[in-house]
């Protein structure tokens, strides 16, 4: 990522990260219900990576609450400073997630809600298949994509008074990008919910695992 871009984005979310928060529903349906079914696929105390925790609710406050070891990663010092007071048990880590040195096979799940597409699309391919190493075998990774293909900065997001940065690729491309990446779907779904502002947003909506060693060698 480009110092410009990182800094737009980091920048932006410092600015704005209690009026950010207080757009966020602790109890959203859409996140709680896909949190809930990636639990299931997890054993009890299992390490999860939070890419793009932000303040750290309702995502890294659930996987905590839930027994979870979570590691939360956010460009954003206030963002983390926030999540360090509501999520209480997570470590976190100031990083640009494209940057990330970390042991393979480290986590049993990693969760991206909102936070791939501020990154640039064309690292992308990258960071998925850094994700994919980082997961243990038969690890998932639950995200929220785009469903279409944009690149830009807004100045003035939500008339907040900081500027924004996104860069994704549509649906399809995403999906190729995680089997690419070695990844298989488990789903991947449109689903609308609350967005940022008033009017609600649809996402890519996917959870996708990791084959274990034994589905690798059998092709399973």
């Amino acid at each position: 990522m480009s110092e410009e871009h990182r800094r737009t984005v980091e920048a932006g979310y410092d600015r704005i990260a209690e009026r950010y928060l207080a757009t966020k529903d602790p109890q959203d349906p859409l996140t709680l219900a896909a949190l809930e079914e990636l639990a299931r696929y997890l054993p009890p105390g299992a390490a999860v990576l939070d890419l793009g925790c932000g303040a750290g609710v309702p995502v890294t406050r659930w996987l905590v609450e839930r027994g979870f070891a979570v590691t939360g990663v956010d460009l954003s010092e206030r963002q983390l400073e926030l999540a360090r007071r509501l999520a209480p048990g997570a470590t976190f880590v100031k990083s640009d997630m494209s940057e990330l040195s970390l042991a393979p096979e480290t986590f049993g799940a990693v969760v991206a809600f909102y936070s791939i597409i501020h990154v640039p699309r064309e690292e992308h391919p990258a960071l998925l298949a850094d994700i994919y190493r980082w997961l243990e075998p038969g690890g998932s990774l639950l995200a929220t994509l785009a469903l279409t293909d944009f690149e830009g900065e807004e100045s003035d997001w939500e008339g907040w008074g900081a500027a924004m940065r996104w860069s994704h690729y549509g649906g399809e491309t995403n999906l190729g990008l995680l089997r690419a990446a070695g990844f298989d779907i488990r789903y991947a779904e449109p689903r609308t919910g609350k967005g940022v502002g008033d009017e609600s947003e649809t996402w890519l909506w996917v959870l996708a695992r990791k084959p274990t060693t034994e589905q690798r060698r059998s092709g399973a």
